[in-house]
């Protein structure tokens, strides 16, 4: 090998170490939507986004050895963000539906959730379980299982909201009959506003078990099993169930992977 073709090669080699050590080191940017409360919401003080998942994926990140850059937007723009690469991962309490599956990967799941409905508390339109929905009226938060499943109840008339705080005030103002929504969301909401609790019921049957997971490009696998990692090893030295208790007053669902 002459000295042109050494130089060369210890230059591409140089080159490909600072590429590997920039993409290792590189700022995860992470899209939420932080409406979501307790997994995504803004502090009212500081306007800052915080909440469970929020709190997991700074964790995440540690884990990784990577800063964090929390982009906020739209729920119903994260998708779109990620397969467009201008988005690493969404965080946003999404459900892992077969639908979503067909666009993009899905983490290991995070938390157990479920569907519930809240009415005023007069309820004069009867509401106690999800077959008395039939022909109501119901308010949800936009581009959510909420939505899809409102969608399938016969006869309902359906109006969207950019969160559920705005579904449930709509239907405090007499234009709905119900809203369903997310029960840890729900239970949030109602131990942070006594006047949102003092006017409501929450009912008890549950329609569906989801789980949350963050989400990824189709053509992105490797961080996708790089987070993987990262949350079961905050799940092994504890911290995962610190973050649940400081939300939820509990400890994680031990049935989650």
């Amino acid at each position: 090998m002459n000295f042109a073709s050494l130089t060369k090669t210890a230059a591409a080699f140089a080159a490909s170490c600072l590429i590997a050590g920039s993409a290792f080191a590189a700022t995860l940017t992470v899209a939420t939507s932080a409406t979501f409360p307790p997994f995504e919401f803004q502090d009212s003080k500081t306007g800052t986004v915080q909440g469970f998942e929020i709190d997991l994926v700074k964790a995440v990140g540690a884990k990784m050895g990577r800063d964090v850059k929390i982009e906020n937007i739209g729920f119903d723009a994260i998708i779109p963000g990620i397969l467009s690469g201008t988005i690493d991962m969404g965080a946003a309490g999404f459900s892992i539906t077969p639908e979503r599956g067909k666009r993009v990967l899905f983490s290991l799941p995070f938390y157990k959730s479920g569907l519930t409905i809240i009415v005023p508390k007069e309820n004069k339109a009867g509401i106690t379980d999800f077959k008395s929905l039939e022909g109501k009226r119901i308010s949800v938060q936009i581009g959510t299982t909420s939505q899809q499943l409102a969608k399938k109840i016969l006869g309902t008339t359906i109006t969207t909201f950019a969160s559920a705080g705005e579904a449930v005030l709509n239907m405090l103002a007499g234009n709905s009959d119900a809203v369903i929504n997310d029960k840890p969301v729900t239970d949030y909401m109602l131990t942070q506003s006594k006047s949102i609790a003092e006017q409501t019921t929450h009912l008890k049957p549950i329609a569906t078990a989801d789980l949350f997971a963050m989400v990824f490009a189709k053509n992105n696998p490797a961080l996708k099993a790089e987070v993987d990692k990262a949350l079961k090893d905050l799940k092994a030295d504890g911290t995962f169930d610190k973050l649940h208790e400081k939300w939820f007053g509990v400890r994680s669902d031990p049935e989650l992977p």
